[in-house]
């Protein structure tokens, strides 16, 4: 059996990595350049599946995207800890820096707004909570007439609802409706 058969038959071991970069002005070429080299190097790892770059605004944006997948968390562990990956890293620093999210960042984005930084989390907290409060409690009300006492459907439902009305529902609409209070400085 061939490399990337083993790989696609082991797939719910696929790891995927973001790593988020805003560019230095006028260091675009730069970046670019760096990056071809990067995806180059990366290919040689055992374990690599591929890379995707999202330019989130197009051309316009300083902020650049680059997704990763590997096979399993020690093709990826390799990657990153071999001398020619930290080199690589290193090299990019000049010129560009590395953001870090813990995940909530993305339900706090307000499309048409510019490129900002996430609000601070105690205040990611609060929105979280209000949500979560709110769609559990309608849920849970709803649910507990129509099931009674299912406890395991009740509550494969509830994390269902939640996850769902988190996502699509409460927190994009809670994000727009208090971008005020979350983003004072950047408005």
């Amino acid at each position: 059996m061939d490399e990337k058969s083993e790989y696609s038959k082991h797939s719910s071991r696929e790891v995927t990595e973001v790593i988020s970069r805003n560019i230095a002005a006028d260091h675009e070429k730069d970046y670019d350049d760096w990056l071809q080299r990067f995806m180059i190097s990366e290919r040689q790892f055992p374990g690599y599946l591929g890379t995707t770059i999202i330019a989130h605004g197009g051309n316009i944006s300083s902020v650049r995207y680059v997704i990763n997948r590997f096979a399993d968390q020690a093709s990826l562990d390799a990657w990153e800890n071999s001398e020619v990956a930290l080199s690589l890293l290193e090299e990019v620093s000049k010129y560009s820096t590395r953001q870090n999210f813990t995940g909530l960042e993305t339900w706090f984005n307000l499309p048409n707004l510019k490129t900002i930084g996430a609000p601070p989390k105690w205040k990611m907290a609060i929105v979280s909570f209000i949500a979560a409060y709110s769609i559990s409690l309608v849920a849970h009300s709803i649910l507990s007439i129509y099931l009674g006492q299912r406890p395991l459907l009740t509550e494969i439902l509830m994390t269902i609802i939640l996850v769902v009305g988190l996502t699509y529902f409460a927190m994009p609409l809670l994000s727009r409706l208090l971008r005020r209070w979350l983003y004072p400085r950047d408005l």
